[in-house]
This record gives structure tokens, C-alpha cells and sequence, in this order.
């Protein structure tokens, strides 16, 4: 009897410790859900969202398993590449994995994620020097972090999260409602964000808008691309110096992780090819040293035995794109750009490198010298010591030979001409002063030639 009593015993006492480990466990379970539900309350609230990134991201992993090939950069893929077209001329699948101002370090990740979700044909990546000249940029963590928010979890989004930034960052990489504190008690934010995020077209992962001006409107589509109808005009013709990349041409950890990429595709046997697309000419003149960036990564390419194509070398009589008509803004393609873009990018890729030295210069500076004398409009190249005044300088292929006469019309002032043919092509004006910069230009041995532009200054 006491047999039986003992064994009994430790049955119900078998039978609390499983009730009291299954409370636990069911405690800590819906101690996760509370705060799974607080986190995704808070981020309803108070993340401030790009669509860009959200949208990306819903349409790559409703692909995966049938993506062919994967374009990876900045906004200069998404905005220049139709993958539309190139379905059609490559009888393929292709998806532009780009996301604004994406730096190398993402799209090593994005790469590993890409193949670890599809069988990939080839590789493409885009490398604008902008993103990759200076190892600073990858201090910019919202680049990277935009993009973890929206990948399933994974090893490899666990290793890009830790890779991203420093531990004062983890809060900010794992909570995206933790970047916005400072919006803690703004109530019209927080309305105004849980309103946009109950819409139709946010729960139908469409996102379409209307330039402030009424020049154009953006559309944002399945595989990575963004339709624009914008046209660069002369009088948006006005662009900041920034870069000068005989100072850097690459990052050290830039380069690494452009060479991280390239070793992954070699030992996955995936093919990869570097390009660079082409922006208007107003930003590469205005920027020193870009056929120094241009060879550091040709050597680069050639070290791996890897294509590199820099459509910026592209000969006018094969990519005549040099035209606002084809462009939304300075760096980027509109829609009719792409059209224009998308079917040489094809043909020059698709063949192999040595057939196609007949569509580019070997350098942007005898592009430059070899093109018709023009102007592309007007930047301002540096500030005074004091920084009263600003220098802005007229965007021409030509140092000599053409001859320019320039017009200020201030805003609220009468006009005023401050040059009458003459070669010069740098003026200074009020840093606080804008209004609009009337430049004709002549060729100096045959002034007969004009050409004018207005630019907003």
C-alpha cells in the first residue's frame, strides 16, 4: 500500500512540475506576444516607412524561387533599368534588388540574400561613385537599415544586422520605432502616419505620386523598378560641387566589400559584371577626378577577370542620351531614358567584353573632348572665406573656345548682365541671393552658333 502511495505521489508531483514548466512556458510565450504587439503597436505609430523599401521587399520574396537575374545599387539602377524590357530581350527573370543610396556593404547581404532565395544566373552591380568613394558613407546606417526591416529573418539578416553599425545602434537596427522618439508625443505624426498605413494602396503595396510642380509623376512597380514621366528642364540646370575623387577614388572597406562580393560570386559560380549608369553631364564635370575613380575600378575588375562597363564612356553615336528629355534629374533616367537605356545595357552585356571597346572611350575626358562644344548649365563650385558669396561656374566640355554672356534676373530685381562674350566662365553672386541665370554661349571662331539656357539659381 504505501508502495502505491509513494508511486502516486510522485505521479502528481511529475505531473506539477510538467504543469508548472508548461505555465512557464506559456507565460514566456505570451510575455513574446505582448511585446511582439507593443513593438508592432509602436512601429505603426511612429515608423516613419519608405515605400521604396517596403514595396522592394514584399515583391522580391513573393518572387523567390524565380528570379534569373539581380541588379544590385543605388537608386541609379531602379530609376535606369527596366527589368520589363530586359525580360523580354534576355527571356528571363529579372528583379532590381536597389534601394536609395544603397552602399556596398548592403549589397554584399543583399547579394547572399538574393542567392540563398533563387537560383541566379548573373549578377549585376552598379557602383556610383557617390556610394563608394568615401568609407564615411557607411556610417549612414538608415541606408542599411531600411532594408533589415523588411527581410524575413534569417542567419544572413542576422549578420547584416550586426554588421550595420556599432552597439549605440542596435536599439535603433532592431526597433524601427526607437529612431523616432523624438516624435514621442507629436499626436498629428502619429494620426497622420496610422492613417497612411490603413490606406488601400498601402495594404495593396502600390505607391504612386505627382512631382510638387506638376512635371511628371513617379510610379514604383513590381521588379524593382520606378517608372517616371519627369523631364530635366534647363531652368533645374543648377547642381552643387561635392565630390572631388582624387582624394579617395574608393574606400579601403568600400573595396573590400566590393571584393567580398566578387570572391562570393567566383566561388558560387555565379557570374557578376560591374557597371556604372549614366548620369548627365552637369554632375561629372563638376566633379574632379572621375577618371581616376573610373580606373581604380577597371583595375579592380581586371584583377578579378570580371567585366566593367562605365556608361559615362559611352560613345553619343551608340547611347545618345545626353538630353534633359531623357532625364528626371541629374543622376537619374526617367521612363524614357530606360526605354532608351535598357536595350544597350543588354546588348553591351550579353556579349563579351572585348566586342564592345567600340562603343566606349577609354576615358571620360576624351569623351568629353571628342563631343560637339556645349554647355550643360551651372554649379556652384565652391564658398568665399567669409561665406557671403558663392562661385558658380558655367558646366561646358570646352575650357577655350566658347565665348559666354551672362544675365542675372534676381528675384524682386531688375535685370542685370554681368558679362558680354567673353571666355570667362566663373562669377560670383550673394550665397542668399536666387533668381534666374540667363547664359547664351558662341563659339569663339564661329559666332554665329548660339546656344541659351535659363537656369534657377
Amino acid at each position: 500500500m504505501k508502495m502505491k502511495e509513494k508511486i502516486l505521489q510522485s505521479m502528481i508531483l511529475e505531473l506539477q512540475k510538467k504543469k508548472r514548466l508548461f505555465s512557464a512556458i506559456t507565460s514566456i510565450l505570451a510575455g513574446i506576444l505582448i511585446f511582439e504587439g507593443i513593438v508592432h503597436l509602436l512601429n505603426q505609430m511612429y515608423a516613419e516607412e519608405d515605400e521604396w523599401y517596403r514595396i522592394l521587399w514584399h515583391y522580391f520574396y513573393e518572387d523567390a524561387g524565380k528570379i534569373d537575374n539581380v541588379y544590385l545599387g543605388s537608386s541609379h539602377v531602379y530609376c535606369d533599368l527596366d527589368p520589363t524590357i530586359l525580360d523580354r530581350l534576355n527571356g528571363q527573370y529579372n528583379f532590381n534588388l536597389s534601394s536609395p543610396g544603397q552602399l556596398l556593404n548592403g549589397s554584399y547581404y543583399l547579394l547572399r540574400e538574393a542567392d540563398r532565395t533563387n537560383e541566379l544566373s548573373h549578377v549585376y552591380l552598379e557602383l556610383y561613385y557617390v556610394c563608394n568613394y568615401d568609407d564615411t558613407v557607411l556610417l549612414e546606417y538608415y541606408r542599411n537599415w531600411m532594408n533589415t526591416d523588411y527581410m524575413k529573418p534569417s542567419v544572413n539578416r542576422a549578420a547584416y544586422m550586426l554588421a550595420i553599425g556599432g552597439q549605440e545602434q542596435y536599439l535603433n537596427i532592431i526597433y524601427p520605432f526607437s529612431r523616432y522618439r523624438i516624435n514621442l508625443g507629436d499626436w498629428s505624426k502619429i494620426k497622420g502616419l496610422i492613417e497612411r498605413k490603413e490606406s488601400k494602396m498601402y495594404a495593396d503595396y502600390e505607391n504612386e505620386w505627382e512631382y510638387w510642380d506638376g512635371n511628371g509623376k513617379c510610379t514604383y512597380e513590381r521588379q524593382g523598378f520606378q517608372r517616371c514621366t519627369r523631364i530635366y528642364k534647363d531652368s533645374q540646370k543648377f547642381y552643387p560641387q561635392m565630390e572631388r575623387l582624387t582624394d579617395y577614388s574608393i574606400g579601403e572597406r568600400n573595396e573590400k566589400y566590393c571584393r567580398d562580393m566578387i570572391e562570393y560570386c567566383k566561388k558560387e559560380e555565379i557570374p557578376i559584371t560591374l557597371f556604372v549608369s549614366p548620369i548627365f553631364d552637369l554632375q561629372l564635370i563638376s566633379t574632379e577626378g572621375y577618371d581616376d575613380y573610373n580606373m581604380a575600378i577597371k583595375e579592380l575588375a581586371a584583377e578579378y577577370d570580371v567585366p566593367f562597363y562605365d556608361f559615362n564612356l559611352a560613345r553619343d553615336a551608340y547611347l545618345p542620351i545626353q538630353d534633359g528629355k531623357y532625364f528626371r534629374d541629374v543622376g537619374h533616367l526617367n521612363q524614357y531614358g530606360a526605354q532608351l537605356f535598357t536595350p544597350f545595357f543588354y546588348e553591351v552585356v550579353s556579349r563579351e567584353e572585348e566586342d564592345n571597346k567600340e562603343y566606349f572611350y577609354n576615358t571620360y575626358k576624351e569623351r568629353l573632348g571628342e563631343s560637339k562644344p556645349s554647355i550643360y548649365g551651372l554649379y556652384a563650385k565652391t564658398l568665399n572665406e567669409r561665406k557671403s558669396s558663392q562661385v558658380l561656374q558655367i558646366a561646358a566640355n570646352r575650357e577655350f573656345g566658347i565665348e559666354y554672356r551672362i544675365t542675372l534676373i534676381p528675384d524682386g530685381e531688375k535685370r542685370k548682365m554681368i558679362q558680354d562674350f567673353k571666355e570667362k566662365r566663373e562669377f560670383r553672386t550673394p550665397l542668399e541671393e536666387h533668381g534666374v541665370c540667363i547664359i547664351v554661349a558662341r563659339l569663339k571662331d564661329n559666332p554665329v552658333e548660339m546656344q541659351t539656357m535659363a537656369i534657377r539659381y
